[in-house]
């Protein structure tokens, strides 16, 4: 209850940096980006460099905790360490009036979510599996450090020319040793193990798919394995990941799985009727 009171007083006084504004004499605001769990991130312009980078600031009721400071320290210390083109890069970190920030790179792009709900970008079958295991690639190199990103979903992952990029950081952690069954998280998503992030994929992949769907009104709503046509192929890959059907171990088992549908839809598309 006092998180919920916590979290309420601070979204009602905490106001974004103005537009204009420099932060520790160097960051020029362009302008407020969005807000997530942990931070503010703006787009800025680096008065030294004279370049666009993003900068994120620690959110008022999470610097009010030791938990809240910690995590935000988490989450640049995997950024830095980071060397992959699949991230944004790290560049600064200070602190402005109280406020913990960082700055990165700016990824000049639009993520998922504009260019399905906004874009209305119809992506094909093919193409969405395509899509994921760019992105799975990207999964994969945290996995191999035993970082559990924990927030993949559609705002999160940029298409930048024909690169993908996975950003924000903020619910990564590393990775916690196998649980019983009864110790088993509830919530898929916050689990803190490889299943966690294949879950938030499957869901990802959906998203894409449902690009195609047109949905009829005054018609009740189904499952998405009643309203998508895909292939069995689809199919099987998606219950998989949501761990309807037994989950995937690694990303190994899932790119595999991805690699064959890929190469069976090349195969059909080449049949002479």
């Amino acid at each position: 209850m006092l998180k919920k009171i916590i979290l309420f007083l601070s979204t009602l006084f905490e106001r974004p940096f103005a537009n204009e504004k420099v932060i520790a004499d160097r960051y020029q605001v362009i302008s407020h980006l969005g807000m997530g769990s942990y931070g503010h991130s703006y787009l800025v312009v680096d008065l030294f460099s004279q370049t666009k980078k993003v900068l994120k600031a620690l959110r008022l009721h999470k610097r009010m905790t030791k938990a809240g400071k910690q995590g935000f320290e988490l989450e640049k210390d995997f950024l830095r360490a980071i060397e992959n083109p699949g991230f944004p890069k790290f560049f600064e970190d200070g602190t402005y009036k109280n406020t913990p920030f960082y700055t990165m790179e700016f990824i000049d792009g639009k993520n998922f979510e504009q260019l399905i709900f906004v874009e209305n970008r119809v992506i094909p079958e093919t193409e969405a599996f395509r899509i994921t295991y760019d992105l799975l690639e990207h999964i994969e190199y945290l996995h191999c450090r035993n970082i559990i990103h924990r927030d993949i979903r559609i705002p999160n992952v940029i298409l930048d020319g024909s690169l993908i990029r996975l950003i924000d950081l903020g619910l990564a952690r590393p990775l916690e040793p196998a649980k019983s069954e009864g110790q088993q998280e509830l919530n898929l998503r916050k689990a803190v193990n490889y299943q966690a992030d294949f879950y938030g994929l499957g869901h990802f992949l959906l998203f894409l798919l449902y690009s195609n769907f047109t949905c009829q009104e005054n018609l009740p709503e189904k499952s998405w394995e009643e309203e998508l046509d895909i292939s069995i192929e689809a199919r099987h890959i998606i219950r998989r990941l949501l761990q309807i059907d037994t989950a995937y171990d690694n990303c190994a088992q899932i790119k595999a799985d991805i690699q064959q549908f890929i190469l069976n839809q090349g195969r059909e598309k080449n049949v002479v009727l």
